[in-house]
């Protein structure tokens, strides 16, 4: 009988409906992104953890040195700065928010941080179409 109490009380502290378990809408195209992190920020620890695993997921940038990747951060940089850097690009350019909120991190970090040779990043805002052009001149 213990057991089916104890059964009882366990099964009624399991939230239902609860914040943890409702479904969320995605952050990967920059306007959710915007809504949920930038504009109001309804689960903060979604968009932290979305944020620092773009920021620590540098695909174009892997393997390559600083004469050939996308973006070069500043020595010391946190990734709070760089949050601030990536939202002002958002808060500041709403027409390109259907872009993935990847790219989007990409294009703001080369904007603002680009190396000596990167190519510059651009995203066509009517068709969401993202550019790259030729090394920056040395």
């Amino acid at each position: 009988m213990k057991r089916w109490v104890a059964l009882a009380l366990l099964a009624a502290m399991i939230p239902t409906g609860s914040a943890a378990f409702q479904a969320r809408e995605s952050l990967a195209r920059g306007g959710s992104y915007f809504n949920q992190c930038v504009a109001s920020a309804k689960d903060y620890s979604a968009c932290i953890g979305y944020f620092m695993g773009m920021a620590d997921a540098p695909v174009m940038n892997a393997d390559k040195s600083a004469e050939e990747a996308v973006y070069c951060l500043p020595a010391g940089a946190t990734y709070e700065q760089n949050r601030d850097v990536f939202h002002k690009y958002l808060r500041e350019n709403p027409r390109v928010r259907n872009v993935s909120t990847h790219m989007l991190f990409l294009i703001a970090m080369n904007a603002s941080f680009p190396c000596k040779n990167s190519p510059k990043l651009s995203v066509d805002p009517a068709t969401g179409e993202v550019f790259m052009s030729a090394s920056r001149p040395s």
